[in-house]
C-alpha cells in the first residue's frame, strides 16, 4: 500500500518535468536555426533539381517530336479525271480544291449504317452519292469502301494518307 504513493508521486513529478520541457520547446523557432541555409538551397540543390527536371523534359520533347514525325505525312495535290474514283486505304483526308465529286459507299454494312466520308468543316457526314463540298476537310476513317469519284472533267483534290485511284 505504501509503494502506491511513492509510484503516484515519482508519475506527477516526471509529468511536471515533461510538461516543463514540452513549454520550454515550445518558443523553439526554426528561423533561428534553419535545417539548411538558402544559399545551400539556392546553389546547389537548385540547379541540381532544375538539371533533373530539364533531362526529363528533354527526354519527353524527343519522345513526342519522334511521335510527330511518324504520323506527319505531307499533302499533295492530285489532279483527278471525270469517272476516276479515289477509295482510301486506310486513314485519308481530303480537301477538294475545284471540281465536283460524290461520295462513294461500297461496303453494304457502312450503306445500312448510313456511313459516308466525315466533313469536319461542317460538322456533318456526307452519305453515299451526294456532293462533297468544295474547301471542305474531309476525312475518310479507315479503308472500309470508302471513297470519292470525280464527276467534273477534273478535280484537284489535297490529299494525305493512303488511297488508291481507280477508273
Amino acid at each position: 500500500m505504501k509503494k502506491f504513493p511513492k509510484l503516484t508521486s515519482a508519475f506527477l513529478l516526471l509529468l511536471a518535468a515533461l510538461t516543463l520541457c514540452v513549454s520550454a520547446d515550445g518558443a523553439y523557432s526554426s528561423k533561428d536555426d534553419p535545417l539548411v541555409s538558402l544559399s545551400y538551397v539556392n546553389d546547389v540543390l537548385g540547379p541540381e533539381i532544375m538539371a533533373q527536371v530539364m533531362a526529363r523534359v528533354e527526354k519527353e520533347y524527343i519522345k513526342l517530336s519522334d511521335i510527330s514525325k511518324a504520323s506527319a505525312g505531307s499533302y499533295t495535290v492530285l489532279a483527278v479525271k471525270k469517272g476516276q474514283t479515289l477509295m482510301a486505304v486506310s486513314c485519308c483526308e481530303a480537301v477538294v480544291l475545284d471540281g465536283n465529286a460524290v461520295t462513294v459507299v461500297t461496303s453494304a454494312a457502312n450503306l445500312k449504317a448510313g456511313a459516308g466520308i466525315s466533313d469536319l468543316t461542317a460538322g456533318s457526314v456526307v452519305t453515299n452519292g451526294n456532293v462533297l463540298p468544295a474547301n471542305h476537310y474531309l476525312v475518310i476513317p479507315k479503308g472500309d469502301g470508302r471513297g470519292f469519284t470525280v464527276t467534273s472533267d477534273t478535280a484537284n483534290i489535297l490529299v494525305r494518307g493512303e488511297y488508291n485511284i481507280t477508273g
